[in-house]
């Protein structure tokens, strides 16, 4: 079978006009090829980063004039704060510490009183220095860390609008061992300053191992001769 193909050759103002008319429809990179949204060598990296920020959190107790004991409004503020901020047991609180100068020792019970109602609960708790003081109140901080993905990974999975002839990678080809390691993180402040490792931990280990290999710890068995 045979096919003909026509071919009709349009004047050259004729093809001027129509690219005019065809860039007025959109912006020059749809004609020549350049998306935008192509991946290239600054945007095709695997890696992707995560960043850790500190953010302090804080709730003020308020005592009423001349008191020094938390009121169950008070408690019931502590305990919604350690509540959102989802505090672990343990974890270190801080607790302003007042000026405990010229007030009949009224701002060191209530330092007390908040100190022990957090120690009382399981958390460390830690005096925190600050240089305005309010007269009836105590701030409680609580120092967490936050990681946050590469911001390109907040967009999701999507396909660049170009073709991509070089063959890289599309742009957010990385993002998801990055959130997986956000994710998994107990405390993103081991990302930036790693806690440093219980020296008892290896000893309780080593002693277990030197039992076993005693045999202090076995049950019974076959001897070997």
């Amino acid at each position: 079978m045979k096919r003909t193909i026509f071919m009709k050759k349009l004047p050259q103002a004729s093809v001027i006009a129509m690219m005019l008319a065809i860039a007025s429809c959109g912006p020059a990179e749809f004609i020549v090829g350049g998306y935008k949204n192509t991946a290239n060598p600054e945007n095709a990296q695997l890696d992707k980063k995560i960043t850790v920020s500190e953010l302090t959190p804080t709730v003020i107790v308020d005592f009423g004039p001349g008191r020094d004991g938390l009121s169950d409004l008070e408690k019931g503020k502590l305990l919604g704060f350690i509540e959102a901020q989802q505090i672990g047991f343990g974890e270190p609180v801080e607790v302003e510490l007042p000026t405990f100068q010229g007030n009949g020792g009224l701002n060191e019970r209530r330092f007390d009183e908040v100190a022990e109602f957090l120690q009382d609960r399981g958390f460390e708790v830690s005096p925190r220095t600050t240089r305005e003081n309010d007269v009836n109140s105590l701030r409680v901080y609580f120092v967490k860390y936050v990681a946050t993905v590469d911001p390109i990974c907040e967009k999701g999975w999507h396909k660049p609008r170009a073709m991509d002839y070089q063959n890289l990678p599309l742009p957010y080809m990385g993002c998801a061992n990055a959130s997986a390691l956000a994710g998994m993180l107990a405390n993103p402040k081991d990302l930036v300053d790693p806690s440093s490792e219980d020296p008892s931990m290896g000893e309780r280990a080593a002693k277990a191992v030197e039992k076993y290999r005693g045999g202090a710890g076995s049950s019974g068995g076959a001897s070997s001769e």
